[in-house]
């Protein structure tokens, strides 16, 4: 029976890409492209691009506010034999 085993690896949500008239927007989906390819080789298929937000809440008695962080999540998997 096969099972598989995941792994999420964090890019990043937005990308500044400096001046336009460089064609930035293709080396960021070959960045992404690159990061695919590279766990492919380990044997990790891609399965699911997803954003998830992480609240944090303030300590008692702390005068922070509450942090919010967006990230963006490659989501793989891998067979494994049991």
């Amino acid at each position: 029976m096969v099972q598989y085993v995941y792994k999420c690896v964090n890019v990043p949500v937005e990308i500044h890409t400096g001046k336009s008239g460089k064609n930035s927007h293709a080396i960021v989906i070959k960045e992404y492209e690159n990061i695919i390819n590279a766990a492919a080789v380990d044997g990790w298929e891609l399965v699911q691009v997803d954003s998830i937000t992480s609240v944090q809440q303030p300590g008692c008695g702390s005068n922070k506010k509450t942090e919010e962080a967006t990230f963006k999540l490659l989501i793989f998997k891998k067979p494994v034999e049991v």
